[in-house]
């Protein structure tokens, strides 16, 4: 596959060999089903056909487009058949209707992503809030994400006191430590520490420990009614946080197929290998 344009550049990808789409930067792998149910209607026989197949359509941001397809040509110095790619010529065809083309494939995309985002939003809520147990992943994503909602206290333009920094840096410490503090231990067990922001106000109610000094003020188990109160948030956490790789030298979110089982695998197991 040959790259175009840089995704700034380019408002819809539709590369027919591998059954992907990308728009915005985000690519999805089209499952079988939809793709014969949707696309083919589209493109059949138009744009692809049994003996001139579509390998990929390309529409700019600034309306102009390209395909290239794979032809069945016969070799006339060995008399073979066999299939050339080339650059088929959309200038023989009206603007209306190249127009056309994109705008379908671009509502079948979002039509195929709303659909594949619903489910697995679906999943992720049935797999982490359908029963009261507090597991080891529900931990680690609470932890991840608690570092993750704190960064803004470490950059240098942060708002805070030098006192008030310490507090928030000796907080992400003891986030990081809960792995190794917490060895072996079950899940129930594990105390997360209160927010400085949460300190402060017990200070301001009477509490004179030192912060993190009193165990049983300043810690907090993780139940089911806390985990509950984190849970849309994390949801979230987890959609934005899938890595970013390059295809084919265009950087664009990660591929995931379309099952959403496996979508869900995926994310499980990164979960469980410390990479969400």
């Amino acid at each position: 596959m040959t790259e175009f344009a840089s995704t700034q550049t380019v408002a819809l990808y539709v590369n027919a060999t591998t059954r992907q789409m990308q728009r915005d930067g985000i690519t999805k792998s089209i499952s079988d089903q939809y793709w014969a149910d949707e696309i083919v209607p589209i493109l059949y026989p138009v744009w692809d056909s049994d003996r001139d197949k579509l390998e990929s359509f390309i529409y700019y941001k600034d309306g102009t487009s390209k395909m290239l397809k794979n032809k069945y040509q016969r070799n006339q110095k060995t008399g073979g058949y066999k299939w050339v790619s080339y650059e088929f010529n959309l200038s023989a065809f009206p603007e209306h209707e190249i127009i056309g083309l994109y705008n379908q494939l671009n509502d079948k995309f979002t039509n195929f992503r709303d659909i594949e985002e619903y489910d697995l939003d679906r999943q992720l809520q049935s797999t982490y809030a359908k029963d009261n147990i507090v597991n080891w992943n529900k931990l680690t994503m609470i932890r991840k994400f608690l570092l993750m909602d704190s960064d803004w206290t470490q950059v240098g333009d942060a708002q805070i006191t030098d006192e008030q920094k310490a507090q928030w840096v000796a907080y992400r410490q003891k986030l990081r430590d809960i792995p190794q503090d917490y060895s072996g231990f079950p899940a129930a067990e594990v105390k997360f520490p209160i927010t400085p922001s949460k300190y402060a106000d017990r200070v301001g109610s009477g509490d004179t420990a030192e912060y993190l000094d009193d165990d049983k003020n300043h810690f907090f188990l993780l139940n089911q009614s806390v985990y509950q109160k984190y849970s849309n948030r994390i949801l979230t956490y987890l959609s934005i946080s899938i890595a970013v790789k390059n295809i084919d030298d265009m950087p664009v979110s990660r591929v995931y197929d379309s099952d959403t089982d496996t979508n869900l695998d995926a994310i499980l197991d990164s979960i469980e290998n410390g990479e969400v």
